[in-house]
């Protein structure tokens, strides 16, 4: 199913309507950022108010929490980017020397399914089987040059 985003700028919130391949209406995205105008022209108490009430403190508690101190003295988000360029790190390097990197997302169904990101870009579905320790090729998910790591990919 292709799903096409058409932004709106209605006033001053950017409203974005998730339309499927036939063009019909299937959800709406409202930027974090705009909860609390859209919260303010709710009636209290209504479940829609109490439901974007939730979210904003939600945000905030979030915000909190990746400004707390770690015991190495960074913040959540300052471990958060070093973790990141770790993680890039590592998948740049095996890249580097052909071995692919695996990891799972919400393509993924089974405990047993994972990602395969290629040295090429390209990202396959694969099944690991722990009794022969081996990788079954379920079907290919992007070609190469189109997966999540084809920004560090060895033929760049």
């Amino acid at each position: 199913m292709s799903i096409f985003v058409n932004i709106m700028n209605r006033d001053v919130m950017k409203l974005k309507e998730i339309r499927d391949e036939h063009g019909m209406l299937s959800g709406v995205l409202i930027p974090a950022d705009d909860i609390r105008e859209l919260k303010e022209s709710l009636k209290t108490g209504s479940k829609f108010f109490d439901y974007f009430d939730s979210l904003h403190a939600d945000k905030e508690d979030e915000r909190r929490n990746l400004e707390q101190q770690m015991p190495n003295g960074l913040t959540v988000s300052e471990t958060n980017r070093r973790m990141a360029r770790v993680t890039e790190n590592l998948y740049r390097q095996a890249f580097s020397k052909g071995i692919p990197m695996f990891y799972n997302d919400e393509r993924t169904r089974k405990p047993t399914e994972f990602i395969r990101a290629n040295p090429d870009g390209s990202e396959d579905l694969v099944s690991y089987d722990i009794d022969s320790r081996s990788h079954s090729f379920l079907k290919q998910l992007l070609p190469a040059g189109k997966g999540k790591w084809a920004y560090l990919s060895s033929n760049r």
